[in-house]
């Protein structure tokens, strides 16, 4: 493993936060609004994901974080956030 190499070894996500926890001690802690697809989720939606090395997805969501330096989530995935969470905001209505 070089210093580039990520490996997660625990996922945390909190009403503001995400935090990654890393096999080689380091954390990674990010606002959860950089993910908006995770932050209009539900918690069972956020609680189901699986983990691979240094990638996480959220198989319920179609969300994948592959890249955990920090970016924020990319315009297209937002806007697919918000059309899913409006529509379950519709049918619960």
């Amino acid at each position: 493993m070089n210093d580039l190499d990520i490996e997660i070894a625990r996922v945390e996500i909190t009403n503001e936060r995400l935090t990654f926890d890393l096999v080689d001690g380091r954390s990674i802690s990010v606002p959860l609004a950089f993910y908006p697809t995770l932050l209009l989720a539900s918690k069972e939606e956020r609680d189901t994901f699986e983990v691979t090395g240094s990638s996480v997805y959220w198989p319920r969501l179609d969300c994948d974080l592959g890249s955990l330096l920090g970016a924020k989530e990319a315009p297209c995935y937002v806007e697919k956030a918000f059309v899913r969470s409006q529509t379950k905001r519709n049918a619960a209505a």
